[in-house]
C-alpha cells in the first residue's frame, strides 16, 4: 500500500511528487481503500494550493463515504461478524466532518463565500445525523465544532448585509459558548473575541455589554471602519494527525481454546505545539506588519476522544466475532475427535487457537495527510500591494482592496 509514502512526502512536503504518485499509483491503495484514497488525494491538493481540484476530489470523498453509511446502516447486522480489516475502509465519524471543514477552506481561499458557508454549515447537520445512529449512552462527545462556527461567522459577515450580519454574530456567540464549554482544551482565539465585539456593537447595547464584560480588555476594530480596510486571515495546518495502533487482549476460554480481542487506539505523533508567524509588507512604504498564529481547533484530541467514545462498540463488535469464532472451533473439533480420535482434535484446537489470534487484528487505516491542528489569525490591512511571508519564507504579493477578505493556507509539521 502506498499510504505510508504519501504521508512520509507530505511530512516532507513535498506536495507535487505525492500527488505525481498519487495519480500514477491509485491501483496501490487497493480496492478496499477508495475512501481513503480520495481523503488523502484531496489534502494533498490542497496543501499544494489546487483548491478547486481538492474540492472536485473531496466531493468524491464525501459521495464514497455516504454510499458506505448506507450499505453500513442497511447491513449492520450482518456486518457485525466481518473483520474491519477485510471490508471497505468507511472512515472515522470525526473524519467526514472534517472533509467539510477543508472544504469551507477551500471555497474560502478561492473567495467563494456562499460555497464556505453552505461547507461550515454542513458540520451541524453531520454530526446530528451521525449520533442518530448510535444509543443515547453510545454517541461521541464530538457534537458540536466550535472551529466550524467560527468559520460561518467570518463567512456570513463576508456576505455584507445586515441579516448576514446578525447570522454572523449568532455564529460567533454559539463559537465562543463552545469554546468556553471546553473545546477539547482549545482556548478562545483571539480572531473571534474581536469578531463577536465587533458584531454585537452593530446588534445592539445589551449584546456590546456581554461580551465587552467578558472581553473589554481586547482592542477591536469596528466594522464601520474595516469596510475601509482589508482582512487576511491566515489557516495554518501545523503538526500530523494520530495513527492508530493494535490493542489486544488474549482472553482463555474452557475446554484450552485461546481467542483474542482486538482493537484500535490512536497514538499522539510527536511535534512542537507552536504559533506561526504570518507577515505582510506593504510595497510602497515598507511598513512591516505582523500577527501569530493560535490553536482554532484540535484535530489530534477530536480524533482520540472519538475513538474512546465509541470503544465500546468497537470490543462489542471484536468479542461478538471471536465468540462466532470460538463456537464453529468447538463444533469442528468435536466433529474431528468423533472422527479421528483425541489427539487429532488437540492438534486442531492448537491450530485453532493460532488462527484466532493472527486473523483477529483490528483496524489501522486512518486519514494521516490531515494535521494535528488548525491554527488561525487574521491581519487587518489599509488596501494596497503587499509581500506576505510565513515564518519567514516569502509566499507571493497580495493585492487588497478595501471591504475585502483573504485566506492564505499553510503547513509546517514539525
Amino acid at each position: 500500500m502506498i499510504a505510508p509514502q504519501i504521508n512520509s512526502l507530505v511530512v516532507a512536503q513535498q506536495y507535487d511528487y505525492a500527488l505525481h504518485q498519487m495519480r500514477h499509483n491509485k491501483e496501490s491503495y487497493g480496492p478496499q481503500n477508495e475512501l481513503l484514497y480520495q481523503l488523502d488525494y484531496g489534502m494533498v491538493l490542497h496543501l499544494a494550493g489546487e483548491y478547486q481540484n481538492s474540492v472536485v476530489e473531496l466531493e468524491k470523498a464525501k459521495k464514497i463515504y455516504d454510499q458506505l453509511y448506507t450499505v453500513s446502516v442497511t447491513n449492520q447486522a450482518s456486518t457485525w461478524l466481518i473483520n474491519d480489516n477485510k471490508a471497505p475502509y468507511r472512515g472515522e465519524d470525526f473524519e467526514r466532518v472534517t472533509i467539510n471543514i477543508i472544504q469551507a477552506l477551500n471555497f474560502a481561499v478561492l473567495g467563494d463565500f456562499e460555497k464556505a458557508l453552505v461547507e461550515a454549515r454542513d458540520v451541524d447537520w453531520r454530526l446530528k445525523l451521525i449520533n442518530q445512529q448510535y444509543k443515547e449512552d453510545q454517541q461521541n462527545v464530538y457534537r458540536q465544532d466550535a472551529f466550524a462556527r467560527l468559520l460561518m461567522g467570518i463567512m456570513y459577515e463576508a456576505e455584507g448585509s445586515l441579516s448576514d450580519l446578525n447570522d454572523a454574530y449568532i455564529s460567533y456567540a454559539k463559537a465562543v459558548e463552545a469554546y468556553s464549554d471546553g473545546y477539547y482544551d482549545v482556548p478562545i482565539p483571539l480572531v473571534l473575541k474581536e469578531n463577536i465585539l465587533a458584531a454585537a456593537e452593530v446588534m445592539g447595547r445589551e449584546e456590546f455589554d456581554l461580551y465587552h464584560e467578558e472581553f473589554g480588555d481586547v482592542p477591536f476594530i469596528s466594522l464601520k471602519e474595516r469596510a475601509k480596510k482589508a482582512e487576511v486571515y491566515v489557516i495554518h495546518h501545523q503538526g500530523l494527525s494520530p495513527v492508530k495502533h493494535p490493542v489486544k487482549i488474549p482472553i482463555p476460554l474452557p475446554n484450552g481454546f485461546i481467542t483474542q480481542l482486538a482493537f484500535p487506539a490512536y497514538h499522539q505523533r510527536t511535534y512542537e505545539p507552536k504559533a506561526g508567524k504570518f507577515e505582510a509588507t506593504a510595497v510602497d512604504s515598507g511598513i512591516n506588519r505582523f500577527v501569530k498564529t493560535e490553536q482554532a481547533t484540535a484535530i489530534d484530541r477530536i480524533a482520540i476522544q472519538s475513538l474512546n467514545s465509541r470503544k465500546l462498540r468497537v470490543i462489542a463488535k471484536a468479542a461478538l466475532r471471536s465468540g462466532a469464532k470460538h463456537m464453529a472451533a468447538r463444533a469442528l473439533e468435536a466433529q474431528i475427535e468423533e472422527g479421528a480420535g483425541e489427539t487429532t482434535g488437540n492438534a486442531f484446537r492448537y491450530v485453532s487457537n493460532l488462527y484466532n489470534i493472527v486473523s483477529e487484528q483490528p483496524d489501522l487505516r486512518s486519514w494521516q495527510t490531515l494535521p494535528a491542528e488548525i491554527r488561525i489569525a487574521r491581519l487587518i490591512l489599509d488596501p494596497g500591494e503587499y509581500k506576505i511571508s510565513f515564518n519567514g519564507v516569502f509566499l507571493g504579493n497580495l493585492h487588497l482592496s478595501a471591504g475585502e477578505k483573504r485566506f492564505v493556507v499553510v503547513r509546517t509539521n514539525l
